[in-house]
């Protein structure tokens, strides 16, 4: 369940990257390119908390008892 909004931040993020941005002064920054390293970091953050979000409860996750008894579930129809 959060597990896609997870990818589709994370794409969105991609979009505002702006390269070398640890190299450049924050001085000599554009507006522009400020703007658009503001939204990658949002956009950054707002993945990593859905990504979180979805390891905590989202039953994909191998440690989950959820997708334990999917996969038990699917072994036991192979037998």
């Amino acid at each position: 369940m959060y597990l896609g909004p997870a990818f589709l931040f994370a794409a969105f993020a991609s979009v505002f990257y702006v390269p070398g941005f640890l190299d450049t002064p924050l001085g000599a920054l554009t507006p522009r390119q400020f703007i658009s390293q503001l939204l990658f970091a949002a956009f950054a953050l707002v993945a990593l908390a859905a990504l979180a979000r979805s390891i905590e409860l989202d039953p994909v996750w191998p440690w989950r008892p959820g997708f334990r008894r999917i996969v038990n579930s699917l072994l036991s129809r192979i037998r």
